[in-house]
């Protein structure tokens, strides 16, 4: 049995850690107090890291999205609105698609297809004219592509550019056409966020030009931006991170990735348990205090140093 530590971690989002009065308690900067939004962000993270794995996209190198863009001849058509768009038809975007993950067998393929369909497309898509915007998908799929974050991010900011909207803008992007992108952007992969950013966000007839600078403050917001990326890529930096003979309080299984310490009780939870905010049920408190290790090197400094402080107190005591 577990004891589900959400309301009692709701709690602790308005509240401060009490001043040390001076005294070292052991814990370091790692250590916090364990609060909703933190769980909730490493949450989607995971979520977002399950797609990736599932699509492969975590292995189609970004450069290639922006090779598509260079090479792809993709007449320019005109939508109900009267925009210029790109716009391909999902057969056709299969393969794109195709040539993207052509490292995939034909069954895990259809797989990938599937999972985009359902997560991305449906977006992008929403009226069910069977046409997508090429610029946008590419946008959309860029963040999720391996290759260093702020690649990632700059072959974002091209495939808006690429788009017909942007022709003859010196470089920059309509202020509206960012706030569209990252709102979709927010749609597909924080879709629990999605519906509440289409009616909050405005600006959408902003004829203002954003530099690839103000574009990045816009998509690192981590309130209305995709500032989660950099919990994105923690994760997938983690993916083979072992701690030893450490399981999961929670579910048993072997912590891959960053393994929380409660410091009180010193149970461990998981990436995946910590963020469900689940305790065991031995343990009902009204706050926990985790620390977070990216690896033992880490946790045996730590042990270290807490050994060492109290030695000294011991020295001090007698």
């Amino acid at each position: 049995m577990t004891n589900d530590a959400i309301s009692h971690l709701k709690t602790l989002q308005k509240k401060k850690p009490k001043a040390s009065k001076g005294k070292d308690d052991g814990l370091g900067a790692q250590a916090y107090v364990c609060c909703g939004g933190l769980r909730q962000d490493l949450a989607n993270a995971l979520d977002i890291r399950a797609f990736e794995r599932m699509t492969k996209l975590g292995h189609c190198d970004v450069e290639l999205v922006r090779k598509e863009m260079n090479e792809t001849d993709i007449p320019v058509s005109y939508s109900g609105t009267g925009i210029p768009e790109k716009s391909i038809r999902k057969a056709a975007l299969e393969v794109i698609l195709r040539r993207l993950l052509s490292f995939l067998k034909p069954d895990t393929f259809q797989g990938a297809i599937k999972a985009i369909n359902e997560r991305i497309l449906s977006v992008l898509d929403a009226p069910g004219s069977g046409r997508v915007d090429l610029g946008m998908l590419f946008a959309i799929i860029a963040p999720i592509c391996s290759g260093p974050v702020e690649r990632r991010k700059r072959v974002v900011f091209d495939a808006l550019l690429w788009r017909p909207a942007s022709e003859g803008s010196n470089g920059q992007i309509r202020r509206s056409d960012a706030l569209t992108y990252i709102k979709l952007l927010r749609a597909v992969y924080i879709p629990t966020h999605g519906a509440t950013d289409m009616l909050e966000m405005h600006g959408e007839s902003d004829p203002t030009m954003v530099s690839y600078t103000e574009f990045l403050e816009m998509f690192n917001d981590p309130d209305w931006g995709f500032g989660i990326l950099s919990t994105l890529v923690k994760l997938e930096e983690s993916d083979h991170i072992r701690h030893g003979h450490h399981t999961c309080s929670i579910c048993r299984y072997p912590i891959i990735g960053s393994r929380f310490k409660e410091t009180k009780h010193a149970f461990s939870l998981c990436n995946r348990c910590y963020s469900e905010g689940k305790v065991p049920s031995a343990y009902k408190l009204e706050e926990y205090r985790f620390k977070e290790y990216g690896n033992e090197s880490e946790a045996l400094i730590d042990k270290c140093m807490c050994f060492n402080l109290h030695s000294k107190k011991l020295e001090t005591d007698a």
